[in-house]
């Protein structure tokens, strides 16, 4: 099948390479020359794990090129698949200009009599997908031929290579059969089950899923903080609830909260529509509310021992939203990094894939052991698997504070108790009781 995908972000280069490896001949457009360019050349404008690889053999294989010709992409194409952003407005509404703009361009493109299956990735409020078939009837009236088709994508970054070709599902809102006939095609070698839908439900189970797992994130830092007052351990908490297979454990880690370029955006749009509605929506509400606390719950322990942050030393491991990606949209770092040169401190950074850092005055090293020489506390953010192999007698003659805040819970408690006494660290986590240095204690000023 011929398929144009408009948009080269993480979804639209995942679900690109992804169909030119089932066999499709698949077009990639974006209007940023940039990235075409470093498309052509053979680079990445982005990481994920597995993604040059894949993009490496299909361009071998003369089964994927780029271009920023988005017109003769549509041209070109039978199915055209939409993946451009639609990022969060000033009130929190889902901001769909390049949405419409891909629509609108789309409609000079497409002959009178010409059949074209229209497949919308991108994330948009519910009714989006009937009002694209409305435009198009507007600006293409003498074509009957037009199907226009939701296809929510499900890719978790760092994972989407894999999400792509094992999915838990394939959703798609169709309301012809030669669409549904197409999305069949299309995920052809794929072994998920497809899900077929009217348009409307297909545009809520994206926002549905995404709001929901947010939730289960928001309730298990809920119930860190309950375990810290009560001495009890989140992580045994949440194994116990986990092995509930109407719970299930995924996204039961306990943490800093969460961020990427989803969740925050997808809950601000759906209590958006919501309101606009006249839907009350306390349950998200209050899942963003305590997502956004997260960052003063942790700012509060950093200064349950140091006290007063003017004139420290701060170090942050991880500054992307999470590992095995680049993406740093709505990454927590961005808003610990603030708040603490807010209070007087000088904050440095590590993360093993960013090369720059977009908050001004924050110091990014090459290296992790460079990051926290000299400071006065080290702060875990991102849970990437080269931190579990830290060497402890390296970090107790670096760190000079000898505080360290595990806002991941990387470490096994027990594990830490012997740590801490070898190397004189105070330890702190989530929904786990602290461990103090022999030489540290709580901060009155802090309390």
């Amino acid at each position: 099948m011929r398929v144009a995908v408009i948009g080269t972000g993480y979804v639209g280069l995942v679900t690109g390479a992804g169909l030119a490896q089932l066999g499709h001949s698949v077009i990639c457009a974006d209007i940023s020359a940039e990235k075409i360019a470093t498309l052509t050349s053979g680079g990445l404008p982005i990481w994920e794990l597995g993604l040059y690889e894949l993009l490496q053999e299909v361009k071998d294989l003369d089964q994927i090129r780029f271009t920023t010709d988005v017109g003769s992409a549509i041209r070109e194409s039978d199915i055209l698949i939409i993946s451009v952003g639609t990022p969060f407005g000033p009130k929190g509404e889902a901001d769909l200009t390049q949405f419409w703009s891909v629509i609108n361009q789309t409609a000079l493109h497409i002959h009178s009599t010409e059949e074209k299956f229209i497949v919308i990735k991108s994330t948009v409020p519910v009714g989006t997908s009937d009002q694209v078939e409305q435009q198009m009837r507007s600006l293409i009236p003498a074509n009957p031929n037009i199907n226009i088709i939701h296809n929510p994508e499900f890719l978790r970054q760092g994972n989407a290579i894999h999400d792509f070709f094992h999915p838990d599902r394939i959703v798609a809102g169709c309301n012809t059969e030669k669409a549904r006939n197409v999305i069949t095609e299309l995920y052809e070698g794929l072994s998920a089950p497809i899900l077929f839908s009217d348009r409307r439900s297909s545009e809520m189970i994206k926002y549905a899923s995404n709001a929901f797992l947010a939730m289960k994130i928001s309730y298990i830092n809920m119930i860190a903080d309950f375990c810290e007052e009560t001495d009890a351990h989140v992580d045994v908490v949440a194994k116990g609830m986990g092995m509930d297979r109407r719970i299930g454990d995924s996204f039961l880690q306990a943490g800093i909260g969460y961020g990427g370029s989803c969740f925050p955006k997808d809950i601000k749009a759906f209590q958006d529509l919501g309101n606009r509605l006249g839907v009350s929506m306390p349950l998200l509400d209050s899942t963003e509310a305590i997502n956004q606390n997260r960052p003063r719950t942790l700012l509060y322990k950093l200064r349950q021992v140091l006290g007063s942050l003017r004139g420290t030393r701060i170090a942050l491991l991880g500054l992307c939203f999470k590992p095995m990606t680049d993406d740093i949209r709505e990454a927590p770092s961005l808003t610990i990094s603030r708040m603490c040169m807010e209070h007087g401190a000088t904050v440095h950074g590590y993360d093993p894939l960013l090369k720059q850092y977009p908050l001004p005055g924050v110091i990014l090293h090459r290296d992790l052991y460079d990051a926290i020489d000299s400071c006065d506390a080290m702060i875990i953010l991102t849970e990437w698997e080269q931190f579990r192999n830290l060497d402890w007698s390296k970090v107790s003659r670096k760190l000079r504070g000898r505080l360290i805040i595990d806002g991941r819970n990387m470490f096994a408690w027990e594990d830490m108790q012997l740590t801490s006494q070898v190397y004189d660290l105070t330890y702190l986590s989530i929904g786990r009781p602290p461990i103090y240095a022999k030489t540290a204690s709580p901060s009155a000023s802090a309390l």
